[in-house]
């Protein structure tokens, strides 16, 4: 699977840099930084798009501009992409409606999507599509798998992560940690560790998307303790 990721800024290149170290050997990530500058009105967007998109498989849309994101269509098209990811980091950036919207376009297209909210709330679904579920297998939400000695946590293996790394950053933390405190040191790493998702409230889902990301680890932290040996 050739996956491309259009990024926008340090945020999406760490994304970017992480799937290149992380994902399985059969894949290949392109990242392509989007630096050109977009005017307030897009009249037609073959005017605007670089000549140069590479093409591929799979698009990963981690822009950072709410005018990049009304170009997603164009964008997986000109990518020659059958499925397009488009994260919800910031509803601010990717508004509910736009997302409908961009849908309803690739649909038309036979071009199947995803926006999941934050990027780490990813989750397998048989209507996604054979290359968002083969990504959604190995990216999205975190899935563990817990050794424990006594009262200890031993080990934790990733099963499934958030495309960031922030999963593996905070369990090759948890070794030692005693089982009563174990979620909330996790809590505690998972806010050291950078995270795209804004810390504005989002008003769907009556809190903020970053604590969302943080709940998400944390519940399948307890999630695996239940099942843990």
């Amino acid at each position: 699977m050739r996956v491309i990721a259009i990024y926008q800024g340090k945020f999406g290149r760490r994304f970017v840099e992480y799937l290149q170290k992380t994902a399985p050997s059969s894949w290949e990530t392109v990242g392509y930084e989007y630096t050109s500058k977009l005017p307030a009105v897009i009249d037609d967007p073959q005017d605007i798009l670089p000549e140069d998109l590479p093409t591929g498989d799979l698009l990963l849309y981690l822009g950072q501009n709410n005018k990049l994101a009304e170009l997603i269509p164009e964008i997986a098209l000109q990518c020659k992409v059958a499925a397009v990811i488009a994260p919800v980091d910031n509803r601010a950036l990717l508004p509910t409606g736009l997302a409908n919207q961009i849908k309803r376009q690739l649909d038309r297209k036979g071009v199947k999507t995803a926006f999941p909210g934050p990027f780490c709330g990813l989750v397998y679904d048989d209507d996604m599509g054979p290359l968002i579920r083969e990504f959604s297998r190995c990216y999205g939400k975190p899935k563990l798998k817990v050794r424990v000695d006594g009262d200890q946590i031993v080990e934790v293996s990733v099963l499934r992560e958030a495309p960031c790394g922030n999963t593996s950053y905070v369990t090759e933390r948890l070794g030692g940690v005693g089982v009563e405190e174990a979620v909330e040191r996790a809590g505690q790493l998972h806010r050291e560790h950078p995270c795209m998702a804004t810390m504005n409230m989002d008003r769907e889902i009556g809190d903020t998307l970053l604590k969302k990301a943080g709940a998400l680890l944390e519940e399948a932290l307890i999630e695996a303790l239940k099942g843990s040996d």
